[in-house]
């Protein structure tokens, strides 16, 4: 699932209790604030921090603020759709 940040286009690994896991361009460092798009979704977070992968990227994990519970349930259906989709 695609996803826009500010510093380009990444996607969205997963979602669970409140944290969203995004493959980045850039990293972030712990606590860092970060606005991004999940399709139509537009969600504030705070990062919990980044890890460094083979093709330069990152996994950057991060706490959501300000969710609202229509926007939660959306986002838990677009992270089944997903996963239901990635499975072998």
């Amino acid at each position: 699932m695609k996803v826009t940040l500010r510093e380009g286009e990444g996607v969205l690994l997963g979602y669970q209790k409140n944290v969203v896991e995004l493959l980045s361009p850039a990293p972030y460092a712990p606590g860092a604030p970060a606005t991004f798009q999940v399709e139509e979704l537009s969600l504030e977070g705070r990062s919990l921090g980044s890890k460094r992968q083979p093709d330069g990227r990152f996994v950057v994990r991060f706490r959501l603020i300000t969710l609202r519970r229509e926007d939660r349930a959306r986002l838990e259906a677009i992270a089944a759709a997903k996963a239901a989709t990635s499975s072998p």
